[in-house]
């Protein structure tokens, strides 16, 4: 999966803004800026985007609760998705026409990957990375064993 897009709607400061990610090279993006630029709200963004708004959230300060939304372009091999959801208990996942999408829309590009495993793999941040290299030092798990073997 890779995003070709992500459209912040309405989500924590953002209102109407898109970042467009064209494939490139080497096809590696890396978001910076300055300190409250929206980098950590982009990185929440995708997570709720792909695995659904949480019953809180801290991003409904600028909108209401209920028109909380983010939306993306999202390709895998020759198939593409576009998409966005909505904060909500139940038919959040959306065409671009607003049209109710299952949720297994998703099943090929997550190929079954959770909020954990995927905020582990590719939403780093400053302390994730503190924590995960505190846990190879301190070889709690195999993983940390094998790297140090």
């Amino acid at each position: 999966m890779r995003f070709r897009r992500l459209d912040l709607i309405r989500y924590g400061i953002f209102t109407d803004r898109s970042l467009d990610l064209p494939t490139g090279d080497a096809d590696f993006h890396l978001i910076c800026g300055p300190n409250e630029a929206g980098k950590s709200t982009s990185r929440n963004a995708i997570d709720d985007l792909l695995f659904g708004f949480g019953t809180r959230t801290r991003y409904g300060f600028r909108h209401d609760m209920s028109s909380l939304r983010v939306g993306a372009e999202l390709e895998h091999d020759d198939q593409s998705l576009a998409f966005q959801r909505k904060k909500g208990n139940k038919d959040t996942l959306r065409d671009p026409n607003d049209e109710v999408l299952p949720d297994s829309s998703l099943n090929l590009y997550l190929s079954n990957a959770d909020r954990g495993f995927f905020g582990r793999m590719f939403s780093l941040d400053h302390e994730r990375l503190r924590l995960g290299g505190q846990e190879i030092l301190e070889a709690k798990d195999e993983v940390g064993r094998m790297l140090f073997e």
